[in-house]
């Protein structure tokens, strides 16, 4: 092993081995655990539903002195499915502008009950108070309807799809999400090239390989579950500042689930590294004392 013409490279090899490793195994875990039917399962396990609806009711609470319209004209129409639904649809839209060219089109499931709250608490007003029902009237409602769709899709995005596409992130991330498949199977191929090549330097001593290998994967075992171990035992995500409990939810327990995740696929790692050497060990040393036997002594 430790002839220059094949330890050289094979050292060479196995340093760039150790973060392609890495790289793939953060690529396949976007690719497995990333999609909208996994971030949907996700926003159902933490309830985050029952979190929105009390936010909501304290902004038409809260807004009611300002607007005039009693909070129950919105919450009366409003519940867990059609929360369930709206956050869905922010999911479902957000999703499609990263499978292409990252422009999210805000979708707002149509709410009956609220739209017919609205019209009624409007009209009973008018008739009130002698208003008078002309284009300005008409306005008024419309602009009140859309701004409800507008306020509960506000609360219901919280992985706040919207403003990464306002802001340009989400167009940056489809250029990688959209070409996944192919940035895995490159990661892939170039990880499998290295090991035929280390493979190949040592094909006079097969086993050499297995050595650099395994320490390529022990390597980048520990170099991936140190700082996962870090973000998971002191609890980082929990210092982010979001002020909006749902929102805090979604995104912390996304975040440890991926971290977590990661962290599973480097002990993996790091177990098949350690095994590999072991490998090595043993079968290295029987090559090398092919015919020793144990002294006797008459």
């Amino acid at each position: 092993m430790k002839k220059i013409s094949t330890y050289l490279p094979s050292f060479i090899i196995s340093v760039f081995l150790v973060f392609l490793i890495i790289a793939s195994s953060a690529i396949l875990l976007v690719d497995i655990n990333v999609s909208a039917s996994k971030i949907k399962k996700l926003a159902e396990k933490n309830a985050l539903e029952s979190k929105i609806y009390t936010e909501i009711e304290k902004y038409y609470t809260d807004k009611y002195n300002t607007t005039g319209i009693p909070a129950e004209v919105y919450m009366e129409a409003i519940n867990d499915q059609y929360i369930k639904t709206f956050v869905e649809a922010y999911i479902d839209s957000a999703f499609e502008a990263l499978n292409s060219n990252g422009l999210m089109n805000e979708v707002h499931p149509i709410n009956t009950k609220l739209e017919e709250n609205i019209d009624s608490f409007f009209n009973e007003f008018a008739d009130k108070n002698n208003y008078q029902k002309d284009e300005k009237f008409d306005l008024k409602l419309k602009n009140t309807k859309d701004s409800a769709y507008i306020t509960i899709g506000s609360f219901c995005d919280v992985y706040k799809f919207s403003t990464m596409s306002s802001k340009g992130v989400l167009s940056k991330l489809a250029r990688i999400y959209s070409n996944r498949t192919y940035a895995t199977a490159l990661l892939l191929g170039s990880t499998l090239f290295m090991l035929i090549l280390l493979v190949l330097i040592n094909r006079k001593k097969k086993i050499t390989a297995v050595y650099w290998i395994g320490i390529s994967a022990l390597i980048s075992g520990i170099i991936g579950m140190i700082p996962s171990i870090y973000l998971i035992a002191s609890r980082y995500y929990d210092s982010f500042s979001i002020k909006q409990p749902a929102v805090f939810t979604a995104f912390t327990s996304a975040m440890y689930k991926y971290t977590e995740a990661f962290m599973a696929i480097q002990i993996a790692l790091l177990v098949f590294g350690l095994a590999m050497v072991v490998i090595y060990g043993i079968i290295g040393e029987k090559k090398k004392y092919p015919n020793t036997k144990p002294t006797q002594i008459d």
